[in-house]
């Protein structure tokens, strides 16, 4: 599951790295780093002239190397001393020191697996992977940039559903598990749009979608649903009264 959402995400991230002019760097501390060959590959055509680098901390290169594409190996990624666009994928518990450092720099972004439990939740969004016994899973993207942030939330809700494995928000008081779908269940995000609505006053949509994006496992789009099932049912008014709701359209408690 971790490795379907790296993939796809880290798919994405090339596409993008390599329409532009910068380039990128993807930075492997995991054990994901054949998969990231293999991803690569799939662009070999599209490589060449462009400035793409993969670097693999710790060990050795797993496999063949696709033309066009640099590749090094280090000890250490704090010390790499990277500019431009990078992707920094962090696994296990000692990743939480590095998160800071990695995530330094225009373009920086960092991806985390680690096993749930303790863990600063603060950094960027956090999602929690639990199977039918109850064990979890973290992932934790950090990034400055929102385009981004909401790509890997479509990427996250787009992943194939593994037999028994659902999402959970850590910032979720109630821990609801929610199965992994394109069209999910909006009930937390509901509440915690009232929540945000409690404490902050009326909002616009537009503000409620970027509280959404920021603060929630859910997409910006998720929040129109939401918003709209809890004014069917009374829990929230809006101005105007009527049509459909648009990004300037006012949301508050009644």
């Amino acid at each position: 599951m971790e490795r379907d959402v790296l993939v796809r995400y880290l798919d994405a991230w090339t596409a993008k790295a390599l329409r532009s002019q910068r380039g990128g760097t993807y930075v492997e501390c995991g054990g994901f780093a054949a998969d990231a060959l293999r991803v690569f590959g799939e662009f070999s055509d599209r490589l060449e002239g462009h400035h793409l680098e993969l670097v693999i901390v710790g060990s050795a290169v797993p496999g063949e190397v696709p033309p066009g594409l640099s590749v090094r190996v280090a000890e250490d990624p704090r010390d790499l001393g990277l500019t431009g666009p990078v992707l920094t994928h962090l696994d296990g518990p000692e990743a939480w020191p590095l998160v800071e450092p990695m995530a330094r720099g225009k373009g920086h972004e960092v991806l985390v697996t680690a096993p749930a439990g303790d863990h600063p939740v603060e950094h960027g969004c956090s999602v929690e992977l639990v199977d039918e016994d109850g064990e979890a899973r973290l992932l934790v993207f950090s990034t400055a940039d929102l385009k981004h942030l909401a790509t890997f939330k479509s990427e996250l809700w787009a992943v194939d559903e593994f037999a028994g494995i659902r999402y959970r928000d850590p910032r979720d008081a109630e821990g609801i598990l929610v199965d992994i779908s394109l069209t999910p269940q909006l009930l937390p995000l509901r509440r915690a749009l009232l929540a945000e609505l409690a404490r902050r006053g009326s909002r616009t949509v537009a503000e409620l979608q970027r509280f959404t994006l920021l603060e929630t496992i859910y997409r910006p789009e998720d929040a129109a649903g939401a918003l709209t099932s809890a004014v069917t049912a009374g829990e929230v008014t809006r101005e105007p009264g009527k049509g459909r709701l648009t990004p300037r359209t006012v949301i508050g408690l009644p």
